[in-house]
């Protein structure tokens, strides 16, 4: 059964402008059904408006707090299919549009989380029922926010309202609701998640939010030091990511900075997989975050004497380890699992934000495609698996160069890899490293036989790459003209 007049559900906590909107919607000749005072609102502005009561049967409950959460009046916005008809048949509305503004809960910021002023101020009518026209895009235009009423009412008034639109207005209402919902969360998280003095520089306010079910660094606890800052959180989680490859097998010490590794060493002990991961760069770990995969025993602390570190993270701690750790009041100590994150990964961009699957991925060198005359050792598999573990978390364009009890250099993020190269060659070099024998892995292919050949001349012997450049064979012909031994995985590993 077609409908002759469509029908529109107005409920609005910022009245500004919404006579204009509803009288544009009254003389295209919709009906308009409304609650409370944005009924008395439109009403005094001669617009004609039907109540929810009379849909509902109640003005108001709890002194206003219950108004709209109706079985009658969601049926009226879930409606779909045979059941829109059916209703109409009964001569109960179906919407077609549902406009509602929410309650100013950005008022709440500077009040006390457990007010009765800042719960008040949660709306829970509003996005219910902007949720439901959302989910029922096929049918309803979800209107979410006063702001964007008059761009409805002049798309109608066009005729060109059409499912492409109600889509695009159903997944405003989501992104608007989903942040809504965060802002309450933040507010109630105030003396409960870890408050954070400023964000990365003193002049920018800062929040931390845990998801449910806990997860990461929502499971952590701190045992010793100052509250994490905004920094802080981003250096730990680079660490732990990497730390993540490296669990479920001898012990791992990452070592990391501004959101980079500095080293990444294995070994029988922790403490050895410390000094493996300490000897890529003896200078940058100062004020850096030190990650290990298994228990910190004495040994290791005893290890780190003289060393400034901003953290310590570990599965465990020894009793007379953390004793001693706890001696350094500032450093922070923290006991988490460190696991992969398989949650997406979410980053902020100008106006909007990136949303993608986290990489966890991770090639085996030994099932990778061997391109060059010689094939890697035993012993170069080994390291080319670790060093193509550390490549992943390290800021492109990345290099890394190693054996198989860590790093001896790290080239991070220069804008030509040739230079990254150069970088990971000079830092090894400085530490006194001795690269003969040494192994490669760059995050994403050579463009030219540059790079293989100035690993050759640092002493590299095995290569780890994706591969895929116009320049294959060249760079292939160079490994091949140094004896250098090269894998391609099919797969890079950019991170930016």
């Amino acid at each position: 059964m077609k409908e002759t007049k469509r029908t529109a559900l107005i409920s609005a906590w910022n009245k500004q402008g919404l006579e204009d909107f509803a009288m544009g919607l009254s003389a295209l000749g919709w009906e308009i059904w409304a609650s409370g005072g944005t009924a008395d609102v439109i009403g005094k502005a001669g617009v004609a408006v039907r109540r929810t009561e009379e849909l509902t049967g109640i003005s108001s409950i709890l002194g206003g707090r219950v108004k709209t959460l109706h079985p009658e009046l969601h049926a009226s916005i879930l409606a779909d299919g045979e059941a829109r008809e059916l209703r109409t048949l009964d001569g109960k509305p179906v919407f077609d549009l549902v406009a509602v503004d929410f309650y100013p809960f950005y008022k709440a910021k500077d009040m006390d989380p457990v007010s009765r002023e800042t719960i008040e101020l949660v709306d829970i009518g509003g996005p219910t029922m902007a949720r439901g026209a959302a989910k029922n895009w096929h049918h309803v235009i979800s209107a979410t926010g006063s702001d964007v009423f008059p761009l409805v009412l002049s798309t109608i008034q066009k005729e060109l309202d059409d499912e492409h639109f109600r889509r695009e207005m159903a997944s405003r209402t989501f992104s608007i609701t989903s942040a809504y919902d965060l802002h309450v969360s933040l507010k109630l998280e105030e003396g409960i998640a870890p408050a954070l003095r400023y964000g990365e520089n003193p002049h920018q306010k800062a929040a931390v939010h845990f998801s449910w079910p806990r997860e990461g660094f929502g499971t952590a606890e701190v045992l010793g030091g100052k509250a994490l800052s905004y920094n802080n959180y981003l250096d730990a989680s680079a660490a732990c990511s990497i730390a993540a490859d490296f669990t479920g097998g001898v012990p791992c010490v990452v070592l990391a900075k501004h959101g980079n590794p500095c080293g990444v060493g294995c070994g029988d002990s922790a403490v050895d997989a410390f000094k493996n991961a300490f000897r890529a760069d003896r200078i940058s770990p100062y004020g850096g975050i030190l990650a290990c995969t298994s228990p910190v025993d004495m040994e290791l602390v005893k290890e780190l004497k003289g060393i400034f570190l901003e953290i310590v993270i570990a599965p465990e701690f020894d009793d007379d380890a953390l004793a001693r750790l706890q001696k350094r009041k500032n450093l922070r100590i923290l006991r988490m699992s460190i696991d992969a994150d398989s949650a997406h990964l979410q980053r902020s961009i100008f106006g909007g934000l990136l949303v993608q699957e986290p990489d966890l991925a991770v090639e085996n060198a030994g099932e990778c495609a061997v391109v060059t005359e010689r094939k890697p050792s035993a012993e170069e598999l080994v390291a080319l698996d670790l060093a193509w573990k550390v490549v992943k978390g390290v800021k492109s364009n990345a290099i890394v160069i190693g054996d198989s009890s860590g790093t001896l250099g790290v080239g991070i993020g220069q804008p030509s890899r040739i230079e990254s190269l150069d970088l990971a060659v000079r830092r090894a070099l400085r530490e006194g490293n001795d690269l003969s024998g040494s192994v490669l892995a760059s995050d994403a292919f050579f463009p030219f036989r540059d790079g293989p050949d100035k690993a050759a001349d640092a002493g590299v012997k095995a290569i780890i790459q994706p591969g895929g450049s116009i320049r294959d064979d060249e760079v292939i012909a160079a490994c091949n003209e140094h004896g250098i031994a090269m894998v391609f995985t099919g797969t890079r590993h950019f991170r930016h």
